[in-house]
């Protein structure tokens, strides 16, 4: 009995997690509860027919799949043939346009309706969508009677769409075997170029996300095929000879591919391009003699988001390191239009929305070296990175359990999800993240896995998106909680605590201690997260922290050090910072480079200091002089706004609106001009929606 995609996809999930429900079921399968119930009952049909037991439902919906299914999609489920898999619509739409970028023949419409195995009808209207997509890529479907159907348009965007359908194909179900069928592929020839790349890895120093290791050798025989039918990019098409001829991947594909010298060498250059703008997982080898000026760029990038989020982020050179093996092939990616960096649709948890507008706005040094815009694909992965390092800053290990984040979805990926799973588990020790291939070889302790795909171990593995939302955090949170310890994340009311606590002592300082307390029990006695303030952290705007106690008004002080103490005095009082966190501005400030960096389109000075340095709670005071101050770094500043930051989020919406404002050339004028607090609070309140 053959199982088809749907009820795999659905034994899949229920595989993965015995704990879902419908909806959830429904939200991620697209179908609806009667399908789900068909296919369900087809899947304890193909069970039995395996002399294996069925899996039950309980009465609150959940799944009881006995131990011994665990294992068997990925080892009985490989025999079914493709020829009598019936492709979904989009299967349908991705096989016809693989098939036709493959051709050497004429393909009429009844080979495409024998290849598909459906009629000439579903045929023509497949066609007819397949056009839609196309549309973005200058390419059209068109027929003639003597060559049949074929692709028409430069050679160049056929390459451009040969990429993200092998990609798309590759993540079908059995989709080596889909592309070995409708592209006319031998498997020894796939096999022959992927140790090719091998070669290419251990000549470049680097190591191929298995995603793009799996996809490359399909693109490369393909596009071998194309060019031995004459197939090649027009001369004059702009791929710049000298730009990528000296680079070593040029020189790589020259050596480890030695059998296509009668192959043109512009058409080597593309080859170049496609290990240019692979996804890498490591790399030793990271300095470039043509991007030499990119880490400077990226440099000035985290300046910039430091200078607009007020964090100060740790460890920076390590940071750009991993920023620069992103945005490597991201540069060559972005240059020649060759579409995005994978084949997924990536979607990020909405905490880090605001992050990503901070980013959006960091990207101008490199854009400026690019000479375009930075697709928003692009700036998500930027925005992933970054969030991922301030995630992973700060987390501290205990010595318990060891656990390891398997993905193959390159460093941008999984770097972010085991930073998530590191801050979601203080009670684990998370290894660095691997690759499937590097999980296979891999011989040390692992008590716990977390994987985006089931893995052949026997070692407990929890199956995991590649991005993980709040819900689902908490679900996992909840679960493994559960299974490893009979525990249950519990809610910790700190504000009843405190109350509890000054019964028997004497709070000296309650802000400090209300930090150390949501510290303490939000990173290490299994709490899944504290009721303290949590609806002004998703809710402060810039009219929250800006308002009459918080703006001060003065026609002029002695130098930029007494700005800073009479700026800082609404926050003093407010018993939000303590008389340390003044002196760490001025010490640190006294370096004209760091100071430059904390201007607001040249128009707002944003001082400010580390949380450890006496912040007990967020807050923003402003400060207007007549006359301006000139500081350290010699910019002369009338509009000042000190920052005091808990931690990485609370401040980030009003910092973003702050900085529309500052933009906004004719409300600066008016602010100046103001000469009362109403005035000021009236143009704060218009940027804080």
């Amino acid at each position: 009995m053959y199982l088809d995609q749907r009820s795999t996809r659905l034994l899949q999930e229920i595989l993965n997690n015995p704990n879902t429900t419908l909806t959830v079921l429904e939200r991620k399968l697209g179908i609806n509860r009667r399908q789900i119930n068909y296919s369900f009952e087809k899947i304890n049909s193909w069970v039995s027919s395996l002399n294996q037991p069925k899996i039950e439902r309980t009465k609150t919906g959940n799944f009881i799949v006995p131990p011994s299914l665990i294992h068997i999609l990925p080892t009985n489920n490989e025999d079914s043939d493709v020829e009598t898999y019936i492709l979904s619509e989009d299967e349908r739409i991705a096989a016809t346009l693989l098939k036709l970028l493959s051709r050497d023949e004429e393909l009429s419409l009844i080979h495409l309706s024998s290849a598909l195995g459906v009629g000439k009808n579903t045929v023509l209207k497949t066609i007819k969508a397949a056009q839609c997509d196309l549309e973005q890529y200058d390419l059209k479907i068109i027929y003639t009677r003597q060559d049949g159907y074929r692709i028409q348009g430069q050679e160049f965007d056929k390459r451009r769409l040969l990429i993200p359908v092998i990609q798309s194909i590759i993540s079908f179900y059995k989709g080596e075997k889909i592309l070995l069928h409708y592209s006319g592929i031998q498997d020894n020839e796939v096999e022959t170029l992927r140790k090719k790349l091998e070669q290419i890895e251990i000549h470049l120093s680097i190591k191929f996300t298995d995603e793009r290791l799996l996809a490359l050798p399909y693109i490369i025989a393909i596009w071998r095929n194309r060019v031995n039918q004459g197939k090649i990019i027009a001369p004059n098409f702009n791929i710049n000879f000298f730009d990528l001829k000296d680079t070593k991947e040029y020189q790589a594909v020259v050596k480890v591919f030695s059998e296509f010298e009668d192959i043109p060498p512009k058409e080597l250059l593309f080859l170049t391009l496609q290990l240019l703008t692979m996804n890498i997982s490591s790399s030793q080898v990271l300095d470039d003699d043509k991007l030499s000026d990119l880490k400077s760029a990226l440099y000035e990038m985290v300046k910039i988001i430091e200078n607009i989020s007020a964090i100060e982020i740790p460890d920076k050179p390590e940071l750009i390191d991993k920023l620069f093996l992103h945005v490597k092939p991201a540069y060559y990616r972005i240059k020649y239009n060759l579409g995005l960096m994978t084949s997924m649709f990536i979607q990020f948890d909405k905490k880090l929305e605001d992050l990503h507008q901070i980013v959006k706005v960091s990207t101008s040094p490199i854009e400026a070296l690019l000479g375009c815009p930075i697709p928003e694909s692009e700036n998500i992965f930027l925005t992933m990175i970054v969030g991922g390092w301030l995630t992973q800053h700060g987390v501290q290990l205990s010595n318990k359990k060891i656990a390891a984040v398997v993905c193959p979805n390159g460093v941008s990926v999984s770097k972010l999800l085991q930073a998530n799973l590191k801050s979601l588990f203080p009670e684990f020790i998370f290894l660095e993240s691997m690759s499937h291939r590097e999980f296979s070889s891999y011989q040390g302790k692992v008590d716990i896995l977390f994987t985006t795909h089931r893995l052949p171990t026997d070692i407990k593995q929890y199956i995991v998106p590649a991005v993980i939302n709040e819900r689902e955090q908490t679900e996992l949170r909840k679960r493994i909680l559960h299974e490893k310890y009979g525990l249950a994340p519990s809610n910790i009311d700190l504000k009843e605590l405190m109350q509890v606590i000054s019964k028997h002592a004497e709070i000296k300082n309650p802000n400090g201690l209300l930090k150390s307390l949501s510290n303490y029990f939000g990173n290490n006695n299994f709490v899944s997260g504290t009721e303290v303030e949590t609806k002004s952290k998703s809710t402060l705007t810039l009219k929250d922290l800006v308002y009459s106690k918080t703006i001060i008004i003065r026609d002029k002080v002695k130098d930029w050090k007494e700005a800073l103490w009479l700026a800082s005095e609404p926050l003093l009082k407010n018993n939000c910072i303590g008389p340390n966190y003044v002196e760490a501005m001025i010490e640190q400030y006294q370096d004209a480079s760091r100071c430059r960096y904390i201007m607001l389109a040249n128009n707002i000075a944003i001082p400010h200091s580390r949380p450890e340095n006496d912040v007990y709670q967020v807050g923003m005071s402003f400060l207007k002089l007549s006359e301006p101050v000139k500081f350290s770094s010699g910019n002369f500043v009338q509009l000042i706004c000190v920052i005091a930051a808990v931690d990485k989020e609370q401040h980030i919406r009003p910092i973003i609106q702050l900085g529309r404002l500052a933009e906004s050339q004719q409300n600066i004028e008016n602010i100046k001009n103001a000469k009362t607090k109403k005035e000021i609070f009236s143009i704060i309140e218009q940027f804080s929606r």
